[in-house]
């Protein structure tokens, strides 16, 4: 579970060297840097201004430090670790445009993080899923931190999903023309997924 600042609240986080921050609010909030000086007071300075519904993830602290989450009109939920990430923001609803693979090739991690990937082509396709590393390097998630997608087959034959390096698969990989499946992705190491498939 992620933490929480209130409404119109602050929270101020001590971050380790080499730990992340991830944060997220329904409303624009502010992230601040302090910085200490030998013989003058901490000092300040901006790290980021959220949007609204815009996630922030920092780059590992190469030095530990301290951070302040300013909340605007709504709660911020905040993560502060190794691979920080609100996992409450992974199960919201909103869906952007769906991958798209028509012919045999690399099953990007862009596509499969979109939660949806439809195929309409008449040939047989295979998606080999983008490695361990690749797919780390795309996302912030914990070890044991999860997300599903679904392939939709509307084409004329076969859609597969093929394991790659570091990432394996369990279950039925292949999507018969005209029904869908549902995956599920999870980290278990460093650069190491698992690909589930758990419903038709």
């Amino acid at each position: 579970m992620s933490n929480k600042v209130f409404p119109f609240g602050v929270a101020e986080v001590d971050i380790a060297a080499s730990d992340r921050l991830a944060v997220w609010s329904e409303s624009p909030y502010k992230v601040y840097l302090y910085a200490g000086y030998p013989n003058y007071p901490d000092s300040e300075g901006l790290l980021y201004a959220g949007a609204a519904n815009e996630e922030y993830h920092s780059a590992a602290f190469t030095a530990a430090g301290r951070v302040r989450i300013e909340a605007g009109a709504s709660e911020v939920l905040y993560q502060a670790g190794t691979g920080a990430v609100i996992t409450e923001k992974l199960a919201d609803q909103s869906q952007g445009t769906p991958g798209v693979l028509n012919a045999t090739g690399t099953l990007t991690a862009a596509m499969i993080l979109s939660g949806i990937v439809t195929s309409t082509t008449a040939a047989a396709v295979t998606g080999t899923l983008d490695t361990g590393a690749i797919l780390d390097a795309a996302v912030q998630m914990a070890i044991g931190d999860s997300f599903d997608w679904s392939v939709i087959n509307t084409g004329g034959n076969t859609f597969t999903v093929a394991a790659s390096a570091g990432h394996t698969c369990v279950g039925t990989l292949t999507v018969a023309t005209v029904t869908s499946a549902l995956f599920r992705t999870r980290k278990t190491a460093a650069d190491t997924f698992v690909t589930y498939r758990i419903a038709q």
